[in-house]
């Protein structure tokens, strides 16, 4: 945390840098329509923390800035990947060896003729020819359906038809359109939505280079005549986790046809939430899943979706679908409704043989020590735990006085280091001199305060998976409201940061923006050591913290390990917590503090980097860690796929793991 004297000392830099940025808001006319929007969509997509940041960025050429009019970008996006991008793709159409068929299937009932034309339409522009369109009727009551139906089958030789006599239900019409597909692999399409029109050809590259057994991509919410953009929708590559917790994978999603077949399609039984359930199913079968990291899908809203007129109903209905997945997957936990509107929390039975040894590293600075101690005891209710404090050379009377009323009263084991600071040193010496038998090891930051009950049992819940290496804690700045860690993004500002990082969680309200992903446990690349989980069994696999790494990176060094050997990293934010970061050892300000450490983090993953982690979209801005959008928005040719492997090798785990898979043309995947 920064000291007051440092804070008074940027304060006229700062006033300096508004008073910029409101002279450009006001006197220069012709940026006033520009930079009003810009505020406009800062404020609509982060409150006032976002609106400072756009206003504070109008006087800094290099700062990264809010998506302006994001129809106005929309628009110049489509316009240059017709100019630019289309063009090579037609050309990779052109060479290709063996293409591979696609069948889209459409459920209908009672279509806008509007729409349903423009459905069509989108598909027959394709820019891949190799498809065919598999519309099954529900038995429309509206006669204008069938006969347009006919009459677009009888223009389009590629468009399959079964017509209804009885109406069953989506999740039968689509099964029916299932039936008529011939292709390899299926992908879904509603009645009332359009596709890009290099949607089918980028499903076909990732079928032919990838293999997959389930894919899917991002996708814009448009207005009902696809003229306004309301929101973007882009993905991480695929996380099991993310995916008990919201259904965040809606379109553009396709399927191995065997494999859908070989699971029976959609369940007939349900009405509602049927999509819902099906991908957790495949999911659950799927060895390959692979995400398309660009919006090839337009999904066109209107008030009469029965997500808008069912509200209650999705949600009771996804909660049992949610729960029978968790049966199915032999975990002992249940599925109950979450923070709002489509979100969902799993509580999981903490086994009794978990244990877990606390480590919290300290030199002086007692009264830090004795609040996070305190704050532990008074919330950890369930969880066994032991308390290790190790103390490196303190030399405060209060600080030593408070450790050895600690060790004689029992409260915790005080351990003491000597030797320069080195926190993976500190910690790795630490676990060596551990005499109990441990499940877990929590490393702890003497400066970690700890809020409400129940935070440990969350993690340790999640880290007893024996697929979950690591589990990471919501971190707040001391005012309780404003975000310190969500989660780590791998390259951001060039190595790592922290997601959500200054973000402001109002009291009133559960902010649910982001897709959820301040809300939502989900797989993330790393995690801080200031409040991290580990289970012994993952540590001791990849021999605890590297000591090369004395004081930078070393926990995200840490956990992309972990990683690497199969583990899964999540981020838990129902474990919240105060951290009243880096008070112990002070802040840098303007410079490195670690170059050493920075640089040998940076070569060791420079792989990593440069591929991008997984969780962090590419079209996100990497200087930014609150989910914002590049602008222009990215459009490119060539695109990396990012491909989730699970794989039987161990017998103490699935293993998982994660590969980018660069977009290459079908003439050479052939």
């Amino acid at each position: 945390m920064s000291s007051p004297l440092s804070t008074l000392r940027r304060l006229p830099h700062k006033l300096r840098q508004l008073g910029r940025s409101l002279y450009l808001l006001a006197a220069d006319p012709r940026q006033l329509g520009s930079n009003s929007r810009k505020l406009w969509h800062a404020w609509r997509a982060g409150g006032t923390q976002m609106l400072k940041h756009q206003l504070l960025s109008l006087g800094h050429p290099d700062a990264p800035t809010i998506p302006v009019a994001p129809t106005d970008a929309w628009q110049d996006y489509q316009q240059r990947l017709n100019d630019d991008v289309l063009p090579v793709l037609r050309a990779e159409i052109a060479a290709m060896a063996q293409p591979v068929s696609i069948s889209i299937l459409v459920p209908t009932y009672n279509t806008d003729p509007a729409m349903l034309t423009a459905m069509v339409e989108s598909v027959r522009s394709q820019i891949y020819p190799h498809w065919e369109l598999c519309i099954a009727d529900d038995a429309s009551p509206k006669p204008h359906v069938r006969q347009m139906l006919q009459e677009l089958a009888a223009q389009e030789p590629r468009i399959k038809l079964h017509l209804g006599e009885t109406n069953r239900g989506v999740s039968h019409a689509t099964n029916q359109a299932l039936a008529l597909a011939s292709s390899p692999f299926v992908v879904l399409l509603d009645h009332d939505d359009l596709l890009q029109p290099q949607a089918i050809y980028r499903v076909a590259q990732c079928v032919l280079a990838d293999d997959p057994d389930m894919l899917y991509s991002d996708e814009v919410l448009v207005s009902p005549d696809a003229s306004q953009v309301l929101q973007y929708f882009h993905r991480p590559a695929f996380s099991p986790e993310y995916l008990r917790s919201h259904p965040y994978i809606v379109h553009m999603v396709g399927f191995r046809t065997a494999l859908l077949r070989e699971l029976g399609g959609f369940d007939e039984a349900l009405t509602i939430s049927q999509d819902y359930d099906l991908i957790l199913r495949v999911s659950e079968a799927a060895s390959r899943i692979a995400h398309i990291p660009e919006i090839l899908y337009q999904w066109r809203t209107h008030t009469g979706s029965a997500g808008h007129e069912k509200m209650a109903q999705v949600m009771a209905t996804s909660t049992a679908v949610l729960q029978r997945h968790l049966d199915r997957t032999g975990q002992q936990a249940s599925s109950a409704p979450g923070v709002s509107f489509n979100f969902f929390e799993t509580h999981h039975q903490i086994a009794a043989d978990q244990r877990i040894a606390i480590i919290i590293p300290t030199k002086n600075y007692g009264h830090l020590v004795r609040q996070c101690v305190d704050s532990i005891r008074a919330t950890v209710k369930q969880a066994q735990y032991d308390l290790i404090v190790i103390d490196h050379e303190s030399t405060e009377a209060a600080s030593l006085d408070y450790f050895a009323q600690l060790a004689q009263d029992g409260t915790a084991t005080v351990l003491r280091y000597k030797g320069p600071f080195n926190f993976s040193a500190i910690n790795n010496w630490a676990v060596r001199q551990l005499t109990r038998s441990y499940t877990h090891y929590l490393f702890c930051n003497n400066d970690i305060e700890a809020l409400h009950e129940g935070w440990l049992e969350q993690m340790l819940s999640q880290c007893q998976d024996p697929s979950v290496g690591m589990v990471g804690a919501q971190l707040l700045y001391p005012d309780r409201t404003s975000i310190q860690h969500a989660g780590v993004c791998v390259g951001a500002f060039g190595i790592a940061e922290h997601y959500g990082k200054f973000l402001k969680l109002p009291p009133d309200r559960v902010d649910i923006a982001f897709m959820g992903r301040l809300v939502c446990t989900h797989e993330v690349s790393a995690v801080t050591a200031a409040c991290l989980l580990m289970r012994k069994e993952a540590f001791d696999a990849i021999d605890g913290y590297d000591e090369k790494l004395a004081v930078g990176f070393g926990d995200v060094d840490l956990c992309l390990r972990t990683l690497q050997l199969g583990w899964r990293v999540l981020y838990c934010p129902q474990a919240t917590l105060i951290h009243h970061e880096s008070i112990t050892r002070g802040k840098a300000e303007g410079y490195d503090p670690h170059p050493e450490d920075s640089a040998l983090f940076a070569s060791r993953w420079r792989d990593f980097l440069d591929a991008g982690d997984p969780y962090h979209h590419p079209a996100f801005e990497v200087r930014h860690t609150c989910w914002l959008v590049r602008t222009p928005m990215r459009c490119e040719p060539s695109i990396n796929r990012r491909l989730f492997n699970r794989s039987g090798l161990a017998q103490r785990m699935q293993h998982l793991s994660y590969s980018l898979s660069e977009s290459q043309s079908t003439a050479e995947a052939a």
